[in-house]
């Protein structure tokens, strides 16, 4: 709490400090009673302030990392003994019907499966809890951070077969198995993107007008869209 308290004395770009207040002055957070022990004591300031930073974590590097993907300007994870590094997603997204959404989707939802926009999340430890490591048994204490890599998941061969590291957008359970938001396709446990259908849509939305300017561009703009 004093740590965020002291932050209001920094030099906070202006936009920063304009949004945080439309926060604070929001219905929910206006009404939000300050100094419950069970918040260690938060004040509504500093709440407004965690949104600013949550929403624009949330809002902007998750989606903008999963554009920087899609659109081939950040390549695809290399695994080792794998060619997945070496595939260019920009030759399989020129080839995409730009009429069918829900290809393109199935497009993102692949480029995601091979390299997560976010690779991994975590929980806070409730209690103390014992796990195997190696052969020995390790004790952690609560309030321990437990770092879970979703992206292990998107790349199981149990799950994929022998496929799992190559590119093909059209493979069963593709979406329904997707942990790229940080569930289970569209199960959770409480723990989803919020920002999830936001994220599709517009990716879908830029995919769809780009691809079409790259295809005139390149003297093919009807290619892929029979």
């Amino acid at each position: 709490g004093n740590a965020l308290q002291n932050c209001k004395f920094r030099k906070w770009p202006q936009m920063i400090q304009t949004v945080a207040q439309i926060y604070e002055e929001s219905p929910a957070i206006s009404r939000m009673e300050e100094g419950q022990e069970k918040y260690n004591k938060m004040t509504r300031s500093e709440l407004a302030y965690l949104m600013v930073t949550m929403m624009s974590l949330a809002g902007m590097v998750g989606p903008l990392t999963l554009m920087i993907i899609v659109l081939g300007n950040k390549g695809l994870n290399q695994y080792e003994g794998k060619k997945t590094g070496e595939i260019k997603v920009e030759n399989i997204w020129d080839q995409l019907n730009l009429n069918d959404r829900e290809e393109v989707k199935r497009y993102i939802y692949e480029c995601g499966r091979l390299r997560h926009p976010v690779s991994n999340t975590h929980k806070v430890a409730l209690e103390d809890f014992t796990a195997k490591i190696g052969k020995k048994d390790v004790l952690f204490k609560k309030g321990t951070i437990i770092f879970i890599p979703m992206l292990l998941a998107s790349i199981d061969e149990g799950v994929y077969g022998k496929s799992t590291f190559e590119f093909d957008h059209n493979r069963k359970n593709l979406c329904p198995f997707s942990t790229m938001f940080h569930s289970f396709g569209e199960e959770t446990n409480g723990r989803i993107c919020p920002g999830k259908e936001v994220a599709e849509n517009m990716a879908i939305d830029i995919l769809i007008a780009l691809g079409r300017c790259r295809r005139e561009s390149q003297g093919n703009p009807q290619v892929g869209l029979s």
